[in-house]
């Protein structure tokens, strides 16, 4: 999967989006993210966030996970 060299934050969130609902599988939505310059993603527990990369390292998107 070749990760886009450039970012696109606002099409990476409707994805993100459709994901969350469930509109996409898993595979679906690391196409996705490959597609919007995102490379890795991180989950801190502790902190209950998903932190999203492009390439250079940088933080795209920290997303607070809701509480149950």
């Amino acid at each position: 999967m070749t990760i886009a060299n450039n970012n696109d934050k606002e099409k990476f969130n409707q994805y993100l989006k459709m994901h969350q609902k469930g509109e996409t599988d898993y595979f679906t939505f690391c196409k996705h993210c490959a597609e919007t310059g995102i490379e890795k993603w991180t989950v801190n527990l502790d902190k209950m966030t998903c932190t999203y990369y492009n390439k250079a390292g940088n933080e795209i998107l920290v997303e607070i996970i809701p509480a149950v």
